[in-house]
């Protein structure tokens, strides 16, 4: 009995370390995504610097431009952690990674934090492969230098798990920028881990009948 205990309580404890494992980014409930995987030559911070492998982190990991947490981002004090296009750039896109996966679930799987101007728009894929991009979605404009969230939910396109997602320009001229602070997938709840312990206590029970 002791010998099963074990057992089970390693199956659960593996289980875990695979979850923190293949979500490396997750922060405050939300799998960050893990890098840029690909971009347009344009793209840049709203200050006018062009994106390059050391300024990965304006897209990577947690919101972090809006020092001041307010929603509204020229304020003194704010970062310029953001990346995008400006008006009369066309074809520009982003393609972010997330080394993990994200997992389709019920309700909203992808959130992308961003500001845009008027008449901004833009599409949203995702991929599982890096190859096959699928549309999710859309992104529209807003009033300038304020802050919003947009969700996406995956409603079953997708047979594994999306490792990439890509943001490509559709609205072009003026009052059509778009930054990006951060892309965030959801993470599956506790009980999940929960439910997979349970089952590993039932194939161990089955061997047991069968002994």
């Amino acid at each position: 009995m002791k010998s099963q205990k074990r057992i089970v309580m390693m199956t659960v404890v593996l289980l875990g370390s695979a979850a923190v494992s293949a979500n490396g980014a997750v922060s405050g409930g939300i799998n960050w995504a893990d890098g840029v995987e690909a971009y347009s030559s344009n793209i840049q911070n709203y200050g006018g610097s062009l994106m390059s492998a050391d300024a990965e982190f304006w897209l990577t990991g947690a919101p972090d431009a809006d020092a001041d947490g307010n929603g509204y981002m020229w304020h003194a004090g704010d970062k310029d952690y953001v990346a995008g296009w400006r008006s009369n750039a066309p074809n520009e896109f982003i393609v972010m990674r997330w080394d993990g996966g994200i997992s389709d679930m019920p309700g909203d799987d992808l959130t992308i934090s961003l500001y845009a101007g008027p008449n901004a728009s833009a599409n949203v894929l995702a991929s599982t492969d890096g190859l096959i991009f699928t549309q999710i979605g859309t992104l529209g404009g807003s009033t300038p230098g304020y802050l919003r969230e947009e969700a996406f939910d995956f409603a079953g396109l997708f047979s594994e798990d999306v490792k990439y997602v890509r943001v490509a320009r559709v609205g072009n001229g003026p009052n059509s920028a778009m930054f990006f602070d951060a892309f965030g997938g959801a993470v599956p709840e506790p009980t999940t881990l929960s439910l997979l312990g349970l089952g590993g206590m039932a194939v161990i029970r089955r061997k047991r009948r069968a002994v």
